[in-house]
């Protein structure tokens, strides 16, 4: 019953979060766009959300905390004291370049981005592209990223859960909003930033992966700071998208057999 109404409230800040930035897009958008597409991006992340509970694969956190108690995490973080603000940075910083090498193999493997292209399908970029992602990517992302992170770290529950609260900065990087840290661009992401990474722009492509630290893109080559008023359209070059969350369920299907990165 406790790992149910911890989900339960881990569900319901992240829909709190999410309508506090929607309320934000709603009076300071960055660029005008349809608002229908909040109702399609909320179907396919409640889908999402319900295979994942069904699977399990959403205890991903657990299961860390569970393989280091079995005795996984090579390195020990600090938890105690000042130590502990070590610690979440060392936990935060191994997770988000996780996020960044899971995110360029999405791009990069045929099957990978079959699924992530609908994320990418969205031409309304907005707080709600943040859960638009197929069913089985978390499901794979567990499977590596998570515990590929307890096998080297050992952390504590509240370091991991304070990196779950710092995850849903994620729902204003998606923002449309005029969010843009120019000259430190490379330091965090911002919306501005992020938008450029889901442009339906041939020169944007394969550009700002980060999920929180830009650092990484910068050392990759894939580092594209955004321009003052600078907000392209987004979604994919050649305008794919699904009509119904139905769709959505086997979106890869139709995306296995091409071979334009952005065609799906």
């Amino acid at each position: 019953m406790n790992i149910i109404l911890s989900f339960s409230l881990a569900f319901l800040a992240q829909v709190l979060v999410a309508l506090i930035v929607i309320a934000h897009e709603h009076f300071w958008p960055a660029k005008a766009k349809d608002q229908s597409s909040h109702v399609q991006n909320l179907g396919i992340g409640m889908l999402g959300t319900a295979t994942d509970f069904l699977a399990g694969s959403w205890l991903a956190p657990l299961s860390t905390l569970a393989l280091n108690a079995a005795g996984g995490g090579y390195f020990v973080l600090p938890s105690a004291g000042w130590g502990l603000i070590v610690g979440i940075a060392i936990y935060v910083f191994a997770m988000d370049l996780g996020e960044y090498l899971f995110h360029r193999v999405q791009h990069a493997v045929p099957f990978m981005w079959a699924m992530h292209s609908l994320h990418h399908s969205d031409p309304n970029f907005g707080t709600t592209t943040t859960i638009r992602h197929f069913w089985l990517e978390s499901w794979i992302k567990s499977l590596t990223i998570w515990l590929a992170i307890g096998l080297l770290l050992k952390a504590t529950p509240l370091i991991v859960a304070v990196y779950g609260v710092i995850s849903y900065y994620n729902f204003l990087t998606h923002a449309n909003l005029r969010l843009n840290f120019r000259g430190g661009s490379w330091i965090f992401n911002s919306a501005a930033y992020h938008r450029l990474h889901h442009s339906s722009s041939p020169e944007h492509f394969d550009c700002n992966f980060a999920a929180l630290l830009p650092i990484f893109d910068v050392l990759t080559g894939a580092y594209h700071r955004p321009r003052v008023g600078e907000y392209p359209d987004t979604g994919l070059n050649t305008g794919a998208k699904p009509d119904s969350v139905l769709q959505a369920l086997v979106w890869p299907v139709r995306g296995l057999f091409t071979t334009s990165r952005r065609e799906a």
